[in-house]
């Protein structure tokens, strides 16, 4: 189906077609409805940019990796052993019936979706699972995401901006109205981004506990062996490096880091003015580009100065304090969710969990095995003796989950 997607029609776009009005009345419209908002936004400014996908980057057609905070550019694999010529007509229906597919699915899952979240209203609180505790957070998440989603799906010809709409506010469609490989790649994201977070953030407090030799230069060097030590050692003399690991007092970058840790997907305030910025700067390159591809030239211009592909990151006064702020609040409302789950967990256990609900809950403690087992160990023996500090001291807790999670990845 991907394969298609990245070969068939971006062929029928490049070859087939001599005029816009063609292009647009042939291929675009029927197709609009069947390609999701995310994929037409690559495929636009793969085309517009002239972004070459690169061999070494990639990726299998479920997990290809997007970044859908900073939008860095993506590479797109291609298959060009396809006939666009010979399969125009079932790649349309297809995706036709993909499309139609998917918007049933979606909406019956919304509404089986309001109705579980009625039924857990009135089922006394302290009687909710962590598994009632997790759903109700995703549902509630996915309403407020279908909003403004509903509005292009309901007006006609909506869809044409979507991909617009998601520059400016990405991670904005529910996970009820996305492809599976949508999901898996969504999934793929969120585990990348953890890792460079914990990465980020638990040098940053090695870093500090070495600098007060609170640690050995070995143990530092080593945290799949000595984890518990270094942990331990954080935990006993955690008031002599409080200051400098105090959550107020770090800047919006490490923030952001600690956001991905806890694998949220992070609002940092500042993308809309970021986006504008930047495509505003490549407006003429995008326009250029579009011209080169209507009249069939495979000529491409190409801007490779810094500024035009660089992304703003606006740390700086106002803003600063904005995104800080705002920072804070979703590192903490994390905390506070992943708090009364853990409680949850700890009352009554691992109930009615599905394979999927499962990984992903796991997925936010920075646990991510395929044994059902093992992740089901690492939560009860190591996670919830960690958890007990969130309500305690939040800055302590995001430290030694940081540390947590890296030792986990160096030790797969």
């Amino acid at each position: 189906y991907q394969r298609r997607v990245h070969g068939d029609i971006k062929l029928m776009l490049l070859s087939k077609f001599k005029s816009l009005s063609g292009l647009r009345r042939e291929v675009v419209r029927p197709l609009l409805p069947a390609l999701s908002a995310h994929r037409l936004y690559q495929r636009s400014v793969f085309h517009f940019s002239s972004q070459q996908p690169q061999s070494n980057q990639t990726q299998k057609s479920e997990a290809s990796h997007t970044s859908a905070e900073s939008n860095h550019g993506n590479h797109i694999t291609t298959d060009n052993h396809g006939d666009p010529h010979a399969k125009k007509g079932n790649v349309i229906v297809e995706y036709a019936k993909e499309f139609w597919h998917l918007l049933k699915s979606g909406s019956k899952q919304t509404v089986n979706d309001i109705k579980f979240l009625s039924a857990l209203k009135k089922k006394d609180n302290t009687a909710w699972t962590a598994l009632d505790l997790y759903e109700s957070r995703r549902i509630k998440l996915d309403l407020l995401k279908f909003i403004p989603f509903s509005f292009f799906i309901i007006v006609p010809a909506a869809e044409l901006v979507l991909p617009f709409y998601l520059i400016f506010f990405p991670n904005s469609v529910p996970s009820t109205f996305m492809f599976d490989w949508q999901k898996k790649e969504r999934r793929t994201l969120l585990l990348e981004k953890q890792r460079e977070g914990a990465i980020y953030v638990s040098s940053y407090v090695l870093s500090a506990l070495k600098k007060h030799q609170l640690i050995t230069t070995e143990q530092a060097s080593n945290i799949s062996q000595y984890g518990k030590d270094i942990q331990q050692a954080l935990i006993v003399n955690f008031s002599i490096v409080s200051k400098e690991l105090d959550l107020e007092n770090m800047d919006s970058d490490l923030l952001i880091q600690v956001n991905h840790l806890l694998a949220v997907e992070v609002i940092t305030g500042t993308n809309i003015l970021t986006q504008f910025v930047k495509h505003s700067l490549n407006m003429p390159r995008y326009l250029i580009n579009l011209f080169l591809m209507i009249i069939r030239s495979q000529e491409r211009l190409k801007w490779n100065h810094w500024i035009f592909n660089y992304n703003f990151k606006l740390n700086f006064f106002p803003f600063e304090p904005l995104k800080r702020a705002l920072l804070l609040a979703q590192i903490k409302s994390q905390i506070n969710y992943l708090e009364k789950e853990d409680k949850a967990l700890h009352q009554f256990g691992f109930t009615n969990f599905e394979v999927q609900q499962f990984l992903s809950f796991s997925l936010y403690r920075g646990i991510h095995f395929d044994d059902k087992a093992v992740i089901e160990r690492l939560i009860m023996e190591d996670w919830l003796a960690i958890s007990k500090w969130a309500s305690k001291d939040p800055s302590l807790f995001v430290c030694l989950s940081a540390l947590h999670t890296r030792a986990i990845y160096e030790t797969k």
